[in-house]
């Protein structure tokens, strides 16, 4: 890897759509004059906190965020015949679509049922069984659009194809986002004199974790926390004042 070729890593606040990007080629620095749309997958997986181990926790979900990158014509040449050459591989999160996509379908069948049996019992009178099911039927009508959310999102997942040697060149990460703090990516340069451009372009709005902002983030999660288990303890005092009260004769 040449120095031309070091990964610079540029850490920018906002969304991926509000980044300016300089008018130059990120794989090779020449000017750019055709557009390629850069997609990336990410995976999260929601866990339970406090909880460390090796088994999957939670239920994981795929994003896909996209951009699209002005290149140079003999990179963005090079990146269609790297495109029109690949072998297109199976993809296994299709599996994980039907998983999604049948466990929507079984919550939206019960919604149906809890709806119709609503529907019939409600001539002789609202009761509060009534009320009961209808909780249920809008829990499942949640449960099985959130499901059907996510079988989208895999789908389109699995559909997006691996960078090739071209866009690899301008690489960025998920979109991260901690209490107090706006959110802020990473991306990943190969081209130095492109990343200096890049961190012009975006001076207003580089990320540092020692900036005023970042520290004044920092404190407010501390005091959140604080605030937290002093109310913990509040709550635990206020219990055992109430306990000792009941039991005064």
């Amino acid at each position: 890897m040449t120095e031309e070729e070091q990964v610079t890593i540029v850490r920018v606040r906002g969304r991926l759509r509000n980044i300016t990007l300089p008018p130059r080629c990120p794989a090779c620095g020449g000017a750019a004059g055709v557009t390629l749309r850069v997609e990336r997958v990410f995976v999260r997986e929601r866990r339970r906190r406090g909880i460390t181990t090796d088994m999957p926790r939670g239920v994981t979900t795929f994003h896909v965020a996209s951009i699209n990158v002005p290149f140079c014509t003999a990179c963005a040449a090079r990146h269609m015949a790297e495109r029109a050459s690949a072998e297109p591989v199976p993809s296994p999160l299709r599996t994980t679509a039907a998983m999604y996509g049948i466990v929507a379908g079984v919550a939206l069948v019960a919604a149906l049922i809890f709806a119709i049996f609503i529907w019939n019992a409600s001539a002789g009178g609202w009761r509060p069984t009534l009320t009961f099911a209808a909780s249920i039927a809008v829990g499942c009508t949640v449960f099985a659009v959130w499901f059907a959310i996510q079988a989208i999102n895999a789908l389109r997942a699995s559909a997006t194809l691996p960078p090739t040697s071209i866009t690899a060149a301008f690489d960025f990460s998920d979109r991260q986002v901690r209490r107090f703090e706006p959110e802020w990516r990473e991306y990943r340069l190969r081209h130095a004199g492109y990343a200096r451009m890049f961190m012009q372009a975006n001076a207003a709005r580089l990320w540092d974790e020692t900036s005023p902002l970042a520290m004044r983030a920092a404190r407010m999660r501390r005091i959140a926390d604080s605030l937290r288990v002093a109310a913990a303890a509040a709550l635990i005092v206020l219990f055992v004042l109430l306990a000792l009260q009941a039991g005064t004769p």
